[in-house]
């Protein structure tokens, strides 16, 4: 993802992201599947938070706060209430390095994004069902995918 200037939180966060996506590689490397798919939910929701940071900052002219008690799912709902993930998907990403259209429109994907990035709560996964060490590499493929389709829209939109 490109670089995402401006404010003092925009570069902060565009730092955090980084931090993550590269977490993310080194984890898929280690075959640590589960906890690199985890670090790109991380990513996903550093880059909405830096994207709206950053943009809100601009169009009202100053520095925004982030706020005290700032969620996953009240980011998805800022985004979708100004239409950015919704990018269209049959141009080349900026995100891929094979010069590929994105798979998924983000707006289809992100919530799915966000319900697994809740999995890293250990009473979530006990409540769900779910066991981390199932997770394989064609999952981390796919959940690969619709990270790149999130950060396609919201660089398509800047």
């Amino acid at each position: 993802m490109g670089k995402l200037t401006g404010t003092r939180y925009g570069d902060a966060a565009n730092n955090l992201f980084a931090f993550y996506r590269d977490k993310a590689q080194e984890l898929e490397e280690a075959d640590q599947y589960y906890m690199s798919a985890i670090a790109l939910a991380f990513a996903v929701e550093t880059s909405i938070l830096t994207y709206l940071l950053v943009e809100f900052g601009e169009e009202n002219g100053g520095e925004l706060e982030i706020p005290d008690n700032v969620n996953m799912a009240n980011l998805i709902e800022a985004c979708n209430e100004i239409d950015v993930l919704n990018a269209p998907i049959d141009i080349p990403s900026h995100v891929r390095q094979d010069n590929k259209s994105p798979k998924y429109v983000a707006k289809d994907v992100v919530d799915k994004i966000r319900k697994f990035r809740n999995l890293v709560h250990p009473a979530a996964a006990l409540r769900g069902g779910y066991d981390p060490s199932t997770f394989t590499a064609e999952q981390l493929a796919d959940f690969k995918e619709m990270y790149e389709s999130v950060t396609h829209s919201l660089l398509y939109y800047i």
